[in-house]
């Protein structure tokens, strides 16, 4: 897994930010359908005590090799949320979830 972590609080809820290389939107979109999560938008969902806003961020470029870039950020009640990235993260450690 890889991905860089920004945490801040905002008005009582908790705003994670992440960045994945690598990883296409469907299945970020997926993996987050299967834990709760209802589709709002193209680049949103919502699940009980949390949100996820996706966005495209500019390739990642190793060598010869390159991998897209998708943005995250989560918002919600901070035991929700911390419980959601929980599973979420061992999903993403995993091939096919």
């Amino acid at each position: 897994m890889n991905y860089d972590i920004k945490i801040s609080e905002k008005e009582g809820a908790l705003h994670v930010e992440r960045e994945y290389h690598g990883v296409p939107l469907w299945v970020m979109r997926d993996y987050l359908i299967d834990l709760g999560g209802t589709m709002i938008s193209e680049a949103c969902l919502s699940g009980e005590g949390w949100s996820a806003t996706f966005r495209e961020g500019e390739p990642f470029t190793l060598g010869r090799l390159r991998l897209g870039t998708l943005h995250v950020d989560f918002e919600g009640d901070a035991a929700f949320l911390n419980r959601l990235l929980s599973t979420f993260d061992l999903k993403m450690l995993r091939s096919g979830g």
